[in-house]
């Protein structure tokens, strides 16, 4: 898991290639791909990933940078580790 709050994160040509199973990552707001020294791109062949959020290393890095920008509880019980239920009963209640 990536620490909440973390700095952007330039992801590799091939880093993610062929992690056909690969569904759950959270990535920092600002993180990019390096996809131009390539022709396979970062997460090419994460089927799992490509499905969701289409086949283009762009559109799937905005879909994990931006994955819980419209749901504040999930975000605060993906990081449990670090979530208080005084911050979780805050979150519901707002």
């Amino acid at each position: 898991i990536v620490p909440l709050n973390s700095q952007s994160i330039e992801i590799e040509a091939k880093s993610f290639y062929n992690c056909r199973a690969l569904v759950n990552l959270v990535l920092p707001q600002g993180s990019t791909a390096d996809d131009s020294t390539t022709h396979k791109h970062s997460f090419q062949r994460c089927a799992l990933l490509q499905d969701r959020f289409g086949e283009g290393a762009d559109s799937i890095i905005t879909g994990l940078t931006s994955r819980f920008d419209d749901f504040p509880v999930h975000k605060l019980c993906y990081y449990h580790f670090s979530t208080t239920a005084q911050e979780l009963r805050l979150c519901i209640e707002n």
